[in-house]
């Protein structure tokens, strides 16, 4: 079945330009256009749609309100803001409804990318009540203690970016929700913006502030969740992953941003975790202690309890979301990464061997640690005589050591 597309703006000719600019796709897709958010509302009502491209500045019912609309009708949409109108307090107010923003005039060879790539998401995960809790979420939960500490550096006067960056850093919702608003062509991006000190540095403290302002921007695990749920144990694991993913780049010669990037995708690895603990916590307990008392993995009980795995689960959103290529490979594929069509080292490949590393002990036999591995990958990458080195990378991590 086609996927079906609603673009959204109130000038004629505008909605003429995106018809022949697009006309190219339209044996892929099925295209609607609408002149305002109140005829948009009543197409959607009679049809269900896929993604939903809209203007910002409209008559009566503007972007950021129907968008909000179309999250709290349809939230199995994907959501796009498509407009030249920048105002910074516009697109704070409608960041929680959003999933991307692209700024007019948008070439058309981007606008197509874009599509393509969030269309071709909607396969990724095939368990359509999934789906529609991933793509209507508006947050990631963050630690208590790390919700607190970003509020206090927002309302400082004494606040600097480095301070926001550290804090933002140890924590994979906040880090995840900033790389979605540093990679908005809003605020005049050129490229992917892959790690959080780009992000930061890039939107500035007169962004950063007001957006850590804005309510429900980061949220936090309740008392329930974080007792059912050993978050902070998560926590740690995805930053030792993050650490020594990192250290697996720099010792295979990325340069200092690829190893930034590698260092991202080590602490996302995880985070659909955080969406199935959060969302479904009784569950997601029983799947833990089934793995525990069984010694079967996560990702497989996982699968048999919500037809899908973490790893697709949060694949799905940091791709909705706008997060480049590397990150949502390594985040889709970091247990099973032959399955990859790039076979190239990657923020997957350093991601994958840091995980199994950290999982096991990191002076265990070779042998024993290629039985966890994904060998064949490994093999075609010609990597397989790098595991002794990387072995000591994990422990020197382990022992507390620094090394670069």
């Amino acid at each position: 079945m086609l996927k079906q597309i609603l673009f959204v703006d109130d000038e004629p000719i505008l909605l003429e330009g995106l018809k022949r600019s697009l006309r190219s796709m339209r044996n892929h897709y099925t295209m609607t256009f609408s002149a305002s958010s109140e005829e948009a509302l009543k197409v959607l009502a009679q049809t269900p749609y896929d993604v939903v491209v809209s203007d910002m500045r409209m008559p009566k019912m503007d972007g950021a309100q129907l968008l909000s609309e179309v999250q709290c009708r349809y939230p199995d949409v994907v959501r796009i803001i498509l407009s030249g109108y920048s105002d910074h307090e516009t697109i704070l107010r409608s960041i929680n409804a959003t999933h991307q923003f692209l700024v007019k005039p948008c070439r058309p060879e981007q606008l197509k990318a874009t599509l393509q790539r969030v269309c071709g998401l909607r396969d990724v995960l095939k368990n359509a009540t999934l789906r529609t809790l991933v793509t209507g979420l508006q947050t990631i939960p963050s630690l208590p203690e790390h919700v607190s500490a970003i509020g206090q550096e927002a309302k400082s006067a004494a606040t600097s970016i480095n301070s926001i960056e550290k804090i933002i850093k140890q924590d994979m919702g906040m880090t995840a929700k900033i790389l979605q608003l540093a990679n908005s062509t809003f605020f005049g991006t050129r490229g992917a913006v892959s790690t959080v000190e780009q992000a930061v540095s890039f939107l500035g403290l007169d962004i950063v502030q007001p957006l850590l302002l804005v309510d429900h921007v980061f949220s936090e695990f309740s008392p329930q969740q974080s007792t059912v749920f050993q978050i902070d144990r998560l926590w740690t694991e995805s930053l030792e992953v993050a650490a020594l993913s990192q250290e697996i780049a720099k010792s295979v010669g990325c340069t200092p941003f690829e190893t930034e990037q590698v260092y991202i995708a080590g602490l996302l690895h995880d985070i659909g975790i955080l969406v199935l603990a959060a969302n479904f916590t009784d569950r997601y307990r029983i799947v833990l202690e089934t793995s525990a008392n069984e010694g079967r993995s996560v990702w497989e009980l996982e699968q048999i309890e919500f037809g899908a795995t973490h790893a697709e689960v949060g694949a799905y959103l940091m791709g909705i979301w706008g997060m480049s290529d590397s990150i949502v490979e390594a985040v889709m594929y970091h247990h099973r990464p032959r399955e990859c069509p790039g076979k190239a080292f990657s923020p997957l490949t350093a991601v994958h061997v840091a995980n199994e590393l950290r999982q096991g002990h990191p002076t265990q036999a070779t042998e024993e640690l290629l039985g966890r591995l994904d060998r064949d990958y490994l093999n075609a990458l010609n990597l397989i005589s790098r595991l002794p080195d990387w072995q000591r990378l994990a422990e020197l991590l382990e022992k507390g050591k620094t090394y670069g």
